[in-house]
């Protein structure tokens, strides 16, 4: 078995995979899967619901800043359910969106120039920056950085489950013969995604969380569920209902209380151009 930690890998992981169909292969992607080459993500935005809450308990302006980077699969649901869970504690909260990775970006700054201070940035720490703006920070008066939650992913539990099921036989074998793709998305119920708190954070929003949790684990509650509307006032889920996986994977429309756009493709840097451009290309052949 090998494992593909990131979705410009793809390519190679299908090349590989038909070149020995003996091994199975898994690309770190989402909706980009063949035949021969399955896919594993986490789903991201139950963390970003969390972190939205989190947010909008302990800001009194009534102002968020999100920090996005690549406007592909996956991007649209962070954002969106991250705007959801603050609006589930202050119905008036806005969350101000800005893209990393547009040209001549310098998002942390335009937040700041809006006089936004609690931010969701980069959902890991960057060594190489050595910087404390990951995961939900607020911007403190002397400029420095105070992290407040951050998801983490059990990258370990996540290879050790897909292991344990294809070494059982209950991975879909007719998948690895080429009759269909394999993705596992995963979320809190499989122990592979949660978000960690800081200390300061007040005892109330620690239970509210908690409670937010437990419930998301036991599939008592979803993130997309009920009366949903987007910015230009089209209604995206009925009460009562739910957005299937597939909506939620694929959502193109950002939530009625995000303040932002998403970038067009001639706005984006080199590096997501060629990212969104791969996703294109899996989406045309699927």
């Amino acid at each position: 078995m090998i494992f593909t930690t990131a979705a410009q890998m793809i390519n190679e992981s299908v090349k590989a995979a038909v070149l020995h169909p003996e091994v199975k292969i898994y690309n770190c992607s989402i909706k980009m899967s063949y035949s021969s080459v399955c896919t594993y993500y986490a789903r991201m935005f139950e963390a970003k619901f969390l972190m939205g809450a989190i947010a909008a308990a302990i800001s009194r302006t009534g102002r968020l800043g999100y920090i996005a980077d690549y406007p592909i699969y996956g991007t649209m649901a962070n954002i969106n359910a991250f705007a959801l869970g603050a609006r589930m504690i202050d119905p008036e909260v806005k969350v101000h969106l800005e893209w990393s990775r547009v040209k001549d970006s310098n998002a942390g700054s335009r937040l700041e120039k809006e006089g936004i201070m609690f931010i969701s940035g980069d959902d890991m720490i960057t060594p190489q920056y050595a910087s404390r703006a990951y995961g939900l920070y607020v911007k403190n008066d002397d400029g420095s950085f105070e992290n407040i939650a951050t998801p983490i992913l059990h990258w370990g539990k996540f290879y050790e489950n897909i292991v344990r099921l294809t070494c059982r036989g209950t991975d879909d074998n007719a998948a690895l013969k080429g009759k269909k793709a394999v993705n596992y998305w995963w979320g809190m119920s499989a122990d592979v995604i949660d978000v960690i708190c800081s200390k300061n954070i007040p005892h109330g929003t620690h239970r509210l969380i908690e409670f937010l949790r437990s419930s998301i684990r036991a599939g008592s509650f979803h993130p997309f569920d009920g009366l949903i509307y987007s910015q230009n006032g089209v209604i995206r889920c009925q009460e009562g209902e739910s957005l299937t996986p597939e909506q939620i994977i694929t959502m193109d429309w950002l939530a009625e209380n995000v303040v932002g756009r998403i970038p067009d493709f001639d706005e984006l840097n080199e590096e997501a151009q060629g990212l969104v451009m791969l996703q294109k290309d899996r989406s045309a052949e699927d």
